[in-house]
């Protein structure tokens, strides 16, 4: 009697109850010994022979990529490999008719086979850039053994030999890693790796360009280094046009129609327009220059002509000396001295002895010899000047030591007749003295 149970059914357990249906020849003899490696020695399993079949078939075993065909009488694999006196390593890898299959699951196969192919464990030693590893594998391709020892890869990580190398004992697989850098580029920050030996060639192999007027700090040609900030710098170019007024200037006319000292627009000014082209350097959005292109006039200025008046005109003028004729009157301010306050100089700039009747003046203003009359003053005539004012609009009032009453006030002095030869036609802009404002007007 032959006692047939389907093998996946059963568990270690159920060796035991073989072994005791064996010796009581209920079923075919099978008994398996799993033997597990010390240190320094292959795991095996030791596979027993159940009765084989009165027919043999084929069975195709590949070892390590070396295929034999079996003509065997027995069915499961199990008995196959006992056949031929196969041991199993621990980290040997089996695939029975293209399935994986552990150590057990090969024990405890329930079907028949036709192809067995076993991939035998070998030891490679992993140098990690320095770090030494000894790892024991059956994988086929250097990938899946550095994926089985815990080694993470990056993209930029070179691997010897290839990732797609075959596997063999003693293999020594080689790591060179690429250097961590923080790249910041185009408004983000990037965490890369690359193997590349400066800067620019890091960026190259990153797949980072340069462009045009692009640049990086540091410079392109300076050695990499682990964990080195990089940036990389945009520089773009625009062509900006804007307009810009051109002033006019004012310019004054002699007009013979206009009284003296009267002044008319004779022609009006008008603001030009320039339009200017520069080029614009930017980088990373940043202004960082300018430069001039071109300029070009789009609209001429026209400057403004003021006509001043040179036509002399005798004006009557009521005073207690009687009716007086004057030819100009001016706004100044009027101040007095005498003899003594010279430390007793009484001598003008023109040789007049300095008394009542003498005042001094600017001459570019009120030229020397000419008459004029200050109400509370009278006439008197300009022989004498003095030292830079901080406006040109002022008298001296001159008394002699007897006589001398003091001014400190603006006053309106009229120049009369008979006119100077040497009138001066265009009298510059008049102004206060600094500090003591023109409160009023009068004579």
């Amino acid at each position: 009697m032959r006692l047939m149970l389907p093998r996946h059914a059963l568990p270690n357990s159920a060796l035991v109850l073989l072994g005791l249906l064996s010796s009581l020849g209920l079923c075919a003899s099978l008994v398996m010994a799993l033997s597990w490696p010390s240190s320094a020695a292959r795991a095996s399993v030791a596979l027993a022979t159940a009765s084989p079949s009165m027919t043999t078939r084929s069975v195709a075993l590949i070892v390590d990529g070396t295929s034999q065909t079996l003509q065997t009488a027995y069915s499961y694999p199990v008995d196959v490999l006992r056949q031929v006196d196969m041991r199993l390593g621990q980290a040997d890898r089996v695939w029975l008719d293209g399935q994986p299959a552990s150590l057990a699951q090969v024990a405890l196969w329930p079907l028949p086979v036709r192809e067995i192919v076993i991939q035998r464990a070998v030891t490679v030693t992993i140098d990690d850039e320095g770090q030494i590893i000894q790892h024991t594998t059956s994988a086929s391709q250097v990938a899946e053994a550095l994926f089985e020892a815990g080694i993470v890869l990056y993209i930029s990580d070179q691997v010897t030999p290839s990732l797609d190398a075959s596997v063999s004992d003693g293999l020594l697989i080689r790591i060179q890693r690429a250097s961590p850098v923080i790249i910041h580029a185009d408004g983000e920050t990037l965490q890369a790796r690359a193997q590349a030996v400066n800067v620019g060639a890091a960026l190259a192999e990153i797949g980072l360009r340069l462009d045009g007027l692009d640049y990086v700090l540091p410079p392109e040609d300076t050695p990499l280094s682990p964990g080195m900030t990089i940036r990389v710098v945009r520089v773009t170019e625009a062509l900006e046009s804007f307009e810009r007024p051109i002033p006019y200037s004012t310019r004054t006319q002699p007009d013979p129609e206009l009284p003296l000292d009267q002044r008319r627009t004779l022609q009006s000014g008008r603001v030009g327009l320039l339009r200017l082209t520069e080029r614009v350097r930017y980088a990373d959005g940043v202004e960082m220059s300018r430069e001039p292109l071109r300029e070009e006039v789009v609209r001429v200025a026209q400057d403004e002509i003021i006509g001043y008046g040179t036509k002399i005109v005798l004006y009557n003028l009521q005073t207690p000396e009687g009716t007086l004729q004057y030819w100009r009157k001016l706004r100044v301010y009027a101040s007095s001295y005498h003899p003594a306050a010279l430390g007793g100089d009484d001598v003008t700039a023109i040789g007049e002895k300095l008394r009542k009747g003498i005042i001094g003046a600017d001459p570019r203003i009120i030229p020397y010899r000419t008459r004029v009359y200050v109400f509370g003053y009278g006439q008197g005539m300009i022989a004498d000047t003095g030292g830079p004012r901080s406006s040109p609009y002022w008298i001296d009032l001159g008394y002699s030591d007897a006589d001398f009453v003091g001014w400190h006030r603006y006053v309106d002095v009229y120049l009369l007749a008979p006119v100077p030869p040497n009138v001066p036609l265009l009298l510059p802009d008049w102004r206060p003295m600094r500090g003591v404002p023109d409160r009023g007007r009068g004579g």
